[in-house]
C-alpha cells in the first residue's frame, strides 16, 4: 500500500506535493498473472488541494513482459498510465459509494495507481508493427523466413459464383 500525508498541503488553500517514486509490483497489488511486470513500477505526479477535494495527477509507468499476438513471440515494452483522481474528505455530503475518500491527513493513493497500470494495458499487442504472424496453414514463423503456403480461402457458400466467373 502506497499512503502519501497531506497534512502540510491541506493547510494551504492551492498546496501541492510532488510525487517521484519507484515501487515495488507487490506493493501496488499487482500479481505476476495480472501483469508481469520486469523490475519496479515507476511514479511521477502530484497531489492538489483544490479547495474540498484532493486532486491527484500522476503518470505511472513500467517495464512488461507482453506476448505477441500474431506470431506468439514474448518480448518487453513499456506500459504508462495517467492518472487523474479526486479525493474527498471521509463524511462529505454528497460524495458517491464508489468515489475516492481519505481520513485525517493519510491519502492511500495504491487502487488508482493499481487500476491505472492495469487498464493501460492492451489487450492485443504486437511484437513489432509489421509483424507478419504465423503461416494458418503449416504454423511457420513467416517473421523468420516467408513460406508459400495458398492462405486464399473462399467461403464455401460463395464457391459456386467462382464458376460464373470462368
Amino acid at each position: 500500500m502506497i499512503k502519501v500525508n497531506v497534512a502540510e498541503i491541506r493547510k494551504h488553500l492551492t498546496g501541492t506535493k510532488l510525487l517521484r517514486f519507484e515501487a515495488e509490483p507487490a506493493e501496488l497489488d499487482i500479481t505476476e498473472t495480472e501483469l508481469p511486470i520486469i523490475g519496479k513500477v515507476r511514479i511521477e505526479g502530484d497531489i492538489t488541494n483544490v479547495g474540498d477535494v484532493l486532486l491527484l495527477k500522476a503518470l505511472v509507468s513500467a517495464r512488461v513482459n507482453r506476448l505477441c499476438s500474431r506470431c506468439l513471440k514474448e518480448f518487453s515494452a513499456d506500459s504508462v498510465a495517467e492518472v487523474l483522481e479526486k479525493y474527498y474528505p471521509s463524511g462529505s455530503p454528497g460524495v458517491e459509494t464508489d468515489a475516492y475518500v481519505y481520513e485525517s491527513d493519510v491519502v492511500d493513493i495504491t487502487e488508482p495507481l493499481r487500476e491505472g497500470l492495469l487498464l493501460a494495458e492492451p489487450l492485443r499487442v504486437l511484437c513489432k508493427e509489421d509483424c507478419l504472424g504465423i503461416c494458418p496453414v503449416c504454423g511457420a514463423d513467416r517473421n523468420v523466413h516467408p513460406c508459400s503456403c495458398d492462405t486464399v480461402t473462399v467461403d464455401p457458400r460463395l464457391a459456386a459464383l467462382k464458376q460464373f466467373i470462368k
